[in-house]
């Protein structure tokens, strides 16, 4: 299997950050917020879209 060295950066950044909140997912989602809210960037919020509104993946190439 070939291996990307980008990839497995990415890899092991993210088991560390698990690891540092004790693999809390509500821990580090509320520290990525934190950054989030020091970073003074705006964020863009997309509203939902429903199910019935979407077209099929073939349709919407074709429709291209």
């Amino acid at each position: 299997m070939w291996n990307d060295p980008i990839v497995e950066e990415l890899h092991k950044h993210g088991q560390e950050m698990a690891a540092k909140f004790d693999y809390d997912v509500h821990a580090l989602c509320n520290y990525y917020r934190e950054r989030q809210k020091q970073e003074n960037k705006p964020v863009v919020s997309l509203p939902p879209r429903l199910l019935k509104d979407l077209q099929p993946i073939t349709q919407r190439r074709l429709n291209k």
